[in-house]
C-alpha cells in the first residue's frame, strides 16, 4: 500500500474556501496523490507501475456539528488526465475503508463508504460524537492500481466539546467490552521500531472461557488499526490470512506489523461475534 500522508502530498484543502461548483454548500478538500512513493510500511511491494490520483472529500454541512449527521462524499480521478475512475478493487471485502479517529484517538470509528455507480461517488452519513479535531483516512484500491491511503483533518463544531484525553501507556492488556467480553492483547516482552512483530487478541466470556465461535469480519478472523499518538503513523493491518464464509474460529487472532519509528500507539482490535462486531483499544510503546 503507498502511504500518503500530509507534507509527502500536495494538499490543498484551505476551510475557508467555498466548492463553486453546484455543491456549492459542501466543503471540497482535495488531495493530489503522487503513489510511486512512500510505500506503507506492512505491505508487499506493489507493481512496477506508478499511479497518481486526485481525491476530494466533501461534506455536508460545510461546517459539520457534533451528534448531527454529516453526509462525507470521496470522488477519485487520474491526477494528470482527470478522468473519472469508475471500477474499484475489494479489499478485504470492502471497496473502501474510511478510519475517523478523534485527534487525541479517544474517539474511533471504522466504516464504508457505499459506491454510487451513476455518480462514481463515494458516499456515507456519519455522526460525530464531540466537537473537536479529528483525522480521517481513505484506503482504496482502483482496479488494476495501487492500493493508496490518503488523510484528511476535519474540525466539527458544536456542542458538546471533546475534552482532551492524555495518552499514556497504562500496560493494560485485558479489556473488558460491552460488559460480555474480555478482550487481551498479547505482545513481545519489547517492541523495537522497524521489525517484524507478532501480536494476537485473545476474546473471552466475562467467565475468562474462550470463545471459539469468531464468525468471519471483512473476509477475515479480525482486523486492527495502529495508528501513533502523533496521528501521523497509520497501520491497516489485517490477518495475512483470508478465511472462508463459514470460518468459526478463535479464541486467538494473530497479525503481524512492523512500527516505523519510536513512541506511544494506540491498537484497536475488531472482531465478530453472533454478528456483532467487538471493538478494543490498547495503548502499547515502541523502542
Amino acid at each position: 500500500m503507498n502511504k500518503l500522508e500530509n507534507g509527502t502530498i500536495v494538499v490543498d484543502n484551505n476551510n475557508s474556501n467555498q466548492n463553486n461548483n453546484s455543491h456549492n454548500k459542501q466543503q471540497q478538500e482535495h488531495i493530489q496523490i503522487h503513489n510511486n512513493k512512500h510505500q506503507h510500511h506492512n505491505q508487499q511491494k506493489q507493481h512496477n507501475q506508478n499511479f497518481s490520483y486526485n481525491v476530494n472529500l466533501k461534506h455536508e454541512p460545510q461546517i459539520p456539528t457534533a451528534e448531527k449527521t454529516t453526509t462525507l462524499e470521496i470522488h477519485i480521478t487520474e491526477q494528470r488526465p482527470g478522468n473519472i475512475i469508475q471500477d474499484f478493487e475489494t479489499i478485504h471485502d470492502k471497496l473502501m475503508h474510511l478510519i475517523a479517529v478523534g485527534e487525541d484517538l479517544s474517539y474511533f470509528a471504522h466504516i464504508h463508504p457505499l459506491y454510487e455507480i451513476d455518480t462514481r461517488t463515494f458516499t456515507i452519513n456519519h455522526i460525530f460524537p464531540e466537537a473537536g479535531k479529528y483525522k480521517i483516512w481513505i484506503d482504496f484500491k482502483p482496479k488494476g492500481g495501487n492500493q493508496t491511503l490518503a488523510a484528511f483533518k476535519l474540525n466539527v463544531s458544536g456542542n458538546p466539546i471533546h475534552k482532551p484525553i492524555p495518552i499514556e501507556n497504562n500496560r493494560q492488556h485485558t479489556k473488558t467490552v460491552d460488559e460480555r467480553y474480555h478482550v487481551t492483547l498479547k505482545l513481545p516482552k519489547e517492541i523495537e521500531a522497524n521489525n517484524d512483530i507478532d501480536i494476537a487478541f485473545s476474546i473471552a466470556n466475562m467467565e475468562d472461557n474462550p470463545i471459539t465461535d469468531l464468525e468471519p469480519l471483512m473476509g477475515a478472523g479480525g482486523h486492527s488499526v495502529i495508528i501513533s499518538s502523533s496521528a501521523q503513523e497509520f497501520l491497516h493491518v489485517h490477518p495475512a490470512q483470508e478465511v472462508p464464509s463459514n470460518w468459526r474460529g478463535g479464541p486467538d487472532v494473530y497479525f503481524k506489523a512492523k512500527f516505523p519509528i519510536s513512541g506511544l500507539y494506540k491498537v484497536w482490535g475488531q472482531f465478530q461475534h453472533k454478528n456483532k462486531t467487538i471493538t478494543a483499544d490498547f495503548i502499547i510503546e515502541v523502542l
